[in-house]
């Protein structure tokens, strides 16, 4: 009769065990999940194609030339971003705002530091995500008044 009893007190442990690691897996994968039913009108109005790759060139734009000292991307792995102007700016630095394409993973801000009379410089490090990549898009401000934005993209992989 005591058989049963300690059958009931060995599995319980494995049960409460086995209940945790599930809830851990459901709690590091569900804003995944989630983001893929509840996606934002934020991260659908951006249009990738409509970016110039940082990954793959330098890119132009007005004048202004953007360029990544990697074109390889990792997150949490310090990346230069450099950014030379056509001419003198108002300004001792340039704000870059990037929001993920594929999911909504808030706005990366970044503040480039003047390094010389035309170049911009600053150290991009974007987060981890849940996915193997994953495409950031938005733009580099070039005034004070904010109505000049130059539209860049940045492809991120894991290692």
């Amino acid at each position: 009769m005591n058989e049963p009893s300690s059958r009931l007190a060995v599995s319980h442990p494995l049960i409460i065990t086995a209940s945790i690691a599930m809830l851990a897996v459901m709690a590091f994968f569900l804003p995944s999940w989630l983001s893929g039913f509840f996606s934002t009108a934020s991260s659908t109005t951006i249009a990738p194609a409509a970016y110039c790759s940082l990954n793959q060139r330098t890119c132009q734009y007005q004048g202004y030339q953007a360029t990544l000292a990697d074109p390889l991307v990792h997150p949490l792995h310090a990346n230069t971003l450099t950014v030379i102007a056509p001419q003198a700016l108002n300004t001792e630095t340039l704000l870059v705002k990037l929001k993920g394409v594929e999911m909504n993973m808030g706005e990366y801000r970044l503040a480039l530091t003047q390094t010389g009379k035309l170049t911009y410089q600053g150290e991009l490090m974007l987060p981890v995500c849940t996915e193997d990549s994953m495409t950031w898009a938005g733009s580099i401000t070039l005034d004070h008044e904010a109505k000049k934005h130059f539209p860049i993209k940045v492809r991120m992989e894991r290692l």
